[in-house]
């Protein structure tokens, strides 16, 4: 019975040592493959019950050799969590980082095609109408400058809108938000909380420490790293390896289930759904909803304050205009509009004002009172709308062939001053030009000029503190990914090591069998 034993003993430890060879064969196979993590095979002395005592006959019956205990997958549960902050964080710094970009490149114009350039023009042509105010080419010249100049902010505001456009949408348009980034975003995002979903129910009926769990945790952890990508989570995980995940403390994945799906619509379409909330300050609006079959639940209406990180976080607040000293495609456009707006005010209103004069078309040797309608900048189509960068325009009084005269050269303080031949009177053109250095209160006490040269310096230096940033976080993560890789990934030399040692350990179990069963032979041969 103890030659039986042993043979059996011989044997168990051959199946072990072979599966344990496996094992190392499986990590060398998987040493570039994502995401996985190395596993060991932890061994363990197996024991026959029953009463052992101090006797040695009963000690020896109770050896049973050995078996395997689990096999065992390096892991490290806080590294990870941290690793999925910060690779949130760092891809909303890249999105962040993406925007900024190409809000510079609008504005990185080649010299002469700029708003700055067309300022400096229109402020020359201002310069020259001062010297020649009865001129006809002096007034021609500083309309199309005027024109050039209003066609430009024009442009800038366009290309602001369609920045804004291409990463929310419009607002308005479902088709427009279809075509947009958030919304290829979201569709990945909720593949992948599907996908978590799904391993989380097999991980529920596998066994813990076997193979099969090991390979299925590998796949969470992919899939929780990829969701990181996208928004900023925290994860429970529960002791057969399934997870639950939450962005903002709301529930995204259950368990096997699914309890918070990412939706997004226009900002004109969640105002239909519900009208008595606040207007949407975004472009696009994120919901969290939990679908069952063709029914429902809205978690959140609007949960672009939850969602902060990732690249959705990083998406959802790049069209938005704060007042927080945040730098993007909003700001700049609602900084722009203020120019544009404040512009037309100081020019409409140095044009319109009491003792402003102009010259008379049906006889250029005399002088005009002008009116309250003949404003040089308006907004729109119409003309009666407020005025903005993507609207501003030159009044259609100016662009017909009298309307060169409809720009009032000449001032009079008092009445009594009035000489009706002083065509050459450019008092009122002075004050125009004056403007070029004057601090405004509209424009944050600054001039028209330096207003927008701060607007620039502040998208330099928002781009250089956002690649500062985003240069920095990648450091992070690569730093992080370093110690995941040291942590678990897989290392030739001691899968070579363990190889030899159970190789080794295969082999002397092959010779204990051998051994064995040649006793055995011996006895049977004797019982003949």
């Amino acid at each position: 019975m103890n030659l039986l034993s042993s043979l059996n003993i011989s044997a168990g430890a051959l199946s072990v040592n072979e599966k344990a060879i496996s094992v190392v064969s499986h990590n060398v196979a998987n040493m570039n493959t994502e995401g996985y993590h190395k596993q060991r095979v932890n061994l363990q002395a197996r024991n026959i019950a029953g009463q052992i005592g101090d006797n040695p006959n009963n000690q020896v019956r109770a050896n049973g050799g050995v078996k395997i205990a689990n096999v065992m997958r390096y892991n490290d549960d806080y590294l990870n969590n941290y690793y999925r902050d910060q690779l949130s964080r760092k891809n909303m710094l890249e999105q962040q980082l993406g925007d900024l970009d190409e809000l510079a490149g609008i504005f990185d114009d080649l010299e002469g095609t700029g708003i700055d350039s067309a300022l400096a023009d229109f402020y020359e042509a201002l310069n020259n109408l001062n010297q020649y105010p009865a001129s006809a080419t002096a007034r021609a010249n500083f309309i199309e400058r005027a024109k050039t100049l209003t066609s430009i902010m024009n442009s800038k505001s366009a290309q602001l809108n369609q920045l804004t456009g291409e990463a929310l949408g419009d607002g308005v348009s479902a088709d427009s938000l279809q075509n947009s980034r958030i919304y290829a975003q979201y569709k990945s995002l909720n593949d992948s909380l599907a996908e978590l979903a799904e391993v989380n129910k097999a991980l529920q009926t596998t066994q813990t420490g076997s193979l099969t769990a090991n390979n299925l945790l590998d796949q969470r952890d992919v899939i929780l790293h990829d969701i990181a990508q996208y928004v900023d989570i925290t994860v429970d995980e529960s002791r057969n390896g399934s997870v639950n995940v939450y962005t903002g403390n709301v529930a995204l994945v259950k368990g096997a289930v699914v309890t918070g799906s990412i939706d997004v619509m226009t900002a004109k379409q969640y105002k239909e759904k519900y009208p008595d909330d606040p207007e949407p300050t975004e472009a696009a609006v994120i919901s969290i909803v939990n679908k069952s079959g063709d029914s429902e639940e809205v978690i959140v209406r609007n949960a672009n304050d939850i969602i902060t990180g990732g690249a959705l976080g990083g998406l959802i607040h790049s069209g938005t205009d704060y007042d927080n000293g945040t730098i993007n495609a909003g700001t700049v456009q609602n900084s722009l509009n203020k120019l544009a707006s404040a512009l037309a005010d100081i020019f409409n209103d140095l044009n319109t004002r009491d003792g402003a004069y102009c010259i008379d078309p049906s006889n250029t040797n005399h002088l005009k009172a002008t009116s309250a309608d003949n404003q040089i900048f308006v907004g729109g189509t119409s003309g009666n709308e407020e005025i903005t960068a993507g609207n501003i325009r030159l009044a259609d009084g100016f662009l017909t062939n009298d309307g060169i005269w409809n720009i009032s050269c000449a001032y009079f303080e008092s009445q009594d001053d009035f000489d009706i031949n002083a065509v050459g009177n450019a008092n009122n053109v002075k004050s125009m030009l004056e403007t070029r250095s004057q601090k405004q209160d509209a424009l944050n006490g600054m001039s028209v000029e330096d207003y927008y040269a701060s607007m620039l310096g502040k998208i330099a230096a928002a781009g250089d503190s956002a690649r500062t940033l985003y240069e920095t976080q990648s450091d992070v993560v690569d730093s992080i990914e370093n110690q995941l890789d040291s942590a678990y990934g897989v290392d030739l030399n001691e899968e070579l090591v363990d190889l030899v040692k159970y190789q080794t350990a295969y082999a002397a179990a092959a010779q204990v069998f051998n051994a064995v069963n040649s006793c055995l032979d011996t006895l049977m041969s004797l019982g003949r």
